[in-house]
């Protein structure tokens, strides 16, 4: 039984944000048409158009792979503070998309003409000013597109995050070397404090006597503290070793 031959599709895609659209046109590797959403295998031509900006982008497959790796970078590079070391790169080369943020909130892009099928322009680069909500769309288009498993399967992003090397190395040497600095610094002020405490003496605690309580007679209220409670009437003294002497009458010498 032989098999039904292939049948080569033209299909295209579109990615639509408010600020960027992107529009894909490639062929179709699917057998048959029973596929309700068959996918697009080869790229043959690639669109990227900005809101409020009168010129389209017009490239092919490398276009769209540059454009993803630029975007990428200049992202994390902007939302990060740090360069990354592919950017840096890139920015020696005249041949790949170039994505850098710029003064006030925009951002430029260059992208060579080589890249490119349509310029209408004899220059060597496109230039372009992007803001930062057209910024944002771009990446959130190239994002769907790159989500998608029904658009360019096998198109590999390459797209890796800052190395830690990376975030530190962008930090100034003076902000990194100074919580190491102030560690130092307060540990010998407290080690030199601590050199000038005196050792503490440990005394041992001192017999206190125990506290006698006085029986309260019921009726009465008790005594105050620290005096002693008056005899009643027929009650001996009870220390008759001493009794009280009686007052002697002053002599005087005539």
């Amino acid at each position: 039984m032989e098999k039904s031959p292939s049948v080569i599709m033209t299909i295209q895609r579109q990615y639509l944000l408010p600020n960027c659209t992107l529009t894909l046109e490639g062929l179709s590797n699917a057998i048959g048409t029973q596929e309700l959403r068959p996918s697009l295998d080869t790229l043959m031509r690639f669109e990227c158009h900005f809101a409020k900006l009168d010129q389209t982008l017009v490239g092919g497959l490398d276009f769209l792979e540059s454009l993803i790796q630029a975007t990428s970078e200049c992202t994390q590079s902007w939302m990060s503070g740090v360069q990354h070391t592919k950017a840096k790169r890139k920015a020696r080369t005249a041949d790949q998309v170039q994505l850098q943020p710029a003064t006030d909130g925009q951002f430029q892009m260059s992208v060579p003409t080589t890249l490119l099928s349509t310029t209408g322009s004899e220059t060597q680069s496109v230039d372009l000013q992007l803001s930062t909500v057209q910024l944002f769309d771009l990446s959130e288009a190239l994002d769907q597109l790159l989500a998608d498993s029904q658009t360019l399967p096998n198109l590999s992003s390459n797209i890796q995050p800052l190395s830690r090397r990376e975030a530190l190395s962008g930090q100034p040497l003076a902000k990194r070397a100074a919580p190491l600095a102030l560690g130092t610094v307060s540990l010998a002020i407290a080690t030199s404090a601590l050199y000038f405490v005196p050792a503490p003496e440990i005394s041992r605690p001192k017999d206190e006597p125990i506290p006698t309580e006085t029986p309260v007679i019921p009726g009465t209220s008790p005594p105050p503290t620290g005096e002693t409670t008056p005899a009643e009437p027929g009650e001996t003294n009870p220390n008759p070793s001493s009794p009280a002497s009686p007052a002697t009458p002053s002599t005087e010498t005539p």
